[in-house]
């Protein structure tokens, strides 16, 4: 590493035949006769905290400072990587991991990208939980060593955790592919092929795992989704009847999220069983504190924060852009936590207009987040993601406000550290109905559904454009095709069989799922009445609705966003009242509308409403008639919902005031 004098050189070659003899004393004599010549003799330095690092890892770290500093002034690089290396790791041990990645980062400055360096780095974010850095560096390192199958499976996990997530599949089937045998490897890359839609790879991996691991709980719920999306229901059930009994049997897998479960025919009761079982296992890995903000009554605004990645062209900020903008200053001071994209969109400028107090966090650590969200003095926390993909609940765990309520973003308990309330309405969860909820519900006064009076609301787009028949009587669904099923399936098909003129509007389910159903379609005798629409941006979604004349809703998850768009574009709905949240949504929707009438309760009243509506033309024109200026109804009322949500919050939050200091061993 260096060319030192001759006595020096003596003392290094006689403690390197030591250690080649396996002495080590004798090599650590001759490595302190070394340091008496050259104090800051790098390899000798090293030796030393090496051997003393386990017994008094302080003066080890001293060590390796020193030998730091003795190849700064030797001018070593990437012969230095070794101590810089080894004083973060020995820094990251002691818990100081910030410091730790202050080193590595100083030794990538003398020495390059060093591979050794560069994976200690990934360490410390890891530990810090800076994920989108990680990611960042973790990319560097594969490219450095682009057949190291442990690096490329690292850098494709951690990928999963970002808005990139899609980009994760290639360093996942690359490390595979390069040998690596790992079960949990491959349920994550199956897990992602699905979501990205190549089910021709994600089967056969799943079928695979299962295979090998027939017990697999996570597999088999991943198996029975890509069946259930892609219409192959004969398939999927017998897979769903194992998969609920082994939830029944209490089981819990942590790739097989609740979210999942929304489209699956279970009971309500077992469903937030699983919940909890979740909860607790995914919440055993994640950082937590007690509550430890107390609620102090304000003289000013009660400061709200809202919590999200969604701030951009998405349904959440789609729905809730109006309530923002209408909210008093006098009585809510705004701030966002935004973890989404940052690129421009035109929701993304128009919430940020409307929320002053923005903050950008996709770069910050969970703590770091929470500890910026307690230096604000937030009052009341509302977490908008709940269980959906892309959730930081490892924020909320934190507890870094006094009052903390999740909204919107998931349809049912989340069970989970930090969450105390859940926004509901008494439609979706009627008063019997608490025991089914971990949180205290929060009840508004209306559709717990915010909704923007102030949305475009653009002229229809006619239907030769869409390909639809003229005068054809044109019933739609625009739900995602893992919440439909077979048994509704066969009412709506049933439906338009009765009625030469009718056909069958639904969102493109895609190749393999259009295969999937054209038996069934073909049984019925209406192959050329069902029609497939084409994914679009949502200005040209909302101008084609008003083609159809009745929205068709299902179970087990009901129509949400999907049905409030059919609304305010004035097209009526039919839903039938689930048992779970989740499945009541389109039913508050309608109640929201005045339209009560066309709420059912179970698939057989459901079917013979569909029937007579039918045959009343005239009817399904009045309900379009009450529909034509949907700002006039109680659901797209933006500013009396934004003061029941106000009066909600501010009620909440006087409660938790009332209440006192948290204490801190609950």
């Amino acid at each position: 590493m260096l060319s030192p004098a001759p006595s020096a050189e003596l003392t290094l070659r006689a403690a390197l035949a030591a250690e080649a003899q396996g002495d080590g004393a004798a090599a650590l004599t001759h490595y302190r006769a070394l340091l008496n010549l050259i104090p800051d003799h790098p390899g000798a330095l090293l030796r030393l905290a090496q051997a003393v690092r386990a017994d008094d890892p302080a003066i080890a770290i001293h060590h390796l400072q020193r030998a730091v500093q003795g190849a700064r002034r030797l001018g070593l690089r990437a012969d230095a990587a070794p101590l810089f290396a080894e004083l973060a790791t020995l820094e990251r041990a002691q818990a100081r991991t910030t410091d730790a990645l202050a080193t590595v980062r100083s030794g990538l400055a003398q020495c390059g990208d060093i591979a050794g360096l560069v994976w200690e780095e990934c360490e410390c974010l890891r530990e810090l939980g800076r994920s989108a850095e990680r990611a960042a560096r973790l990319n560097r390192l594969a490219a450095l060593q682009p057949n190291d199958a442990a690096v490329l499976a690292e850098l494709g996990l951690a990928l999963i955790h970002t808005p990139s997530a899609a980009q994760a599949v290639r360093p996942l089937r690359a490390a595979l592919a390069l040998g690596l045998q790992d079960a949990d490897l491959s349920l994550a890359l199956a897990n992602l092929e699905i979501r990205v839609g190549d089910f021709a790879q994600a089967e056969p991996r799943l079928r695979a795992l299962l295979k090998m691991r027939p017990d697999d709980l996570g597999a088999l719920a991943k198996l029975w989704h890509l069946l259930r999306i892609a219409c192959r229901w004969s398939e999927a059930a017998p897979v769903q009847q194992a998969m609920l009994e082994r939830i029944a049997a209490g089981e819990v897998h942590p790739a097989l999220s609740p979210f999942t479960l929304l489209g699956c025919e279970m009971s309500p009761a077992l469903l937030r069983d699983y919940a909890e079982r979740h909860g607790r296992h995914v919440d055993a890995a994640v950082a937590a504190r007690p509550p430890h903000v107390r609620a102090v009554a304000r003289t000013g605004p009660l400061r709200v924060g809202y919590l999200s990645s969604d701030f951009h062209d998405h349904a959440t900020a789609i729905l809730m852009a109006g309530l923002f903008e209408a909210h008093d200053p006098k009585r809510i001071e705004a701030y966002a936590y935004s973890y989404g994209p940052t690129g421009d969109s035109t929701y993304r400028a128009r919430l940020q207009r409307a929320i002053p107090n923005w903050h950008e966090v996709s770069a910050l650590s969970d703590a770091e987040v929470a500890a910026r969200i307690e230096a604000d003095g937030i009052d009341v926390l509302v977490e908008l993601k709940g269980l959906t993909y892309g959730e930081r609940l490892g924020i909320v765990a934190l507890r870094p406000a006094p009052v903390i309520v999740h909204y919107l973003g998931y349809p049912g308990t989340l069970a989970r550290q930090g969450v105390e309330f859940l926004v509901s309405d008494a439609i979706v969860s009627p008063p019997d109905s608490d025991t089914l909820y971990n949180e205290t519900l929060l009840r508004l006064p209306r559709c717990y559904q915010a909704n923007d009076r102030r949305r475009l609301r653009p002229a229809p787009t006619p239907r030769a454009a869409l390909g639809l028949p003229a005068q054809a009587l044109v019933l739609c669904n625009f739900n995602q095709s893992f919440k439909w099923s077979e048994p509704w399936f066969r009412v709506w098909l049933r439906a338009i069989a009765a009625q030469d003129d009718a056909v069958l509007w639904l969102l493109d389910p895609g190749a393999s799922a259009r295969a999937a159903l054209a038996p069934l379609i073909a049984e019925h005798g209406v192959t050329a009445r069902v029609l497939w629409a084409p994914r679009v941006p949502p200005a040209e979604h909302l101008a084609r609705l008003p083609a159809a004349d009745l929205a068709l809703d299902q179970l087990p998850c009901a129509s949400h966003t999907t049905g409030a768009d059919a609304l305010w574009m004035g097209v009526p709905m039919l839903t039938c009242l689930g048992d779970g949240y989740h499945g009541r949504v389109g039913a508050s929707l309608l109640a929201a509308v005045g339209l009560n009438e066309l709420i059912t309760d179970s698939i057989e009243a459901y079917a013979n409403r569909l029937h007579a509506l039918l045959l009343d033309r005239a009817r399904l024109r009045d309900y379009r008639q009450h529909l034509a200026d949907p700002r006039m109804l109680d659901l797209f009322d933006t500013a009396a919902f934004t003061q029941d949500w106000e009066n909600l919050l501010l009620d909440t939050f006087a409660r938790a005031v009332e209440a006192g200091a948290p204490d801190p061993a609950a």
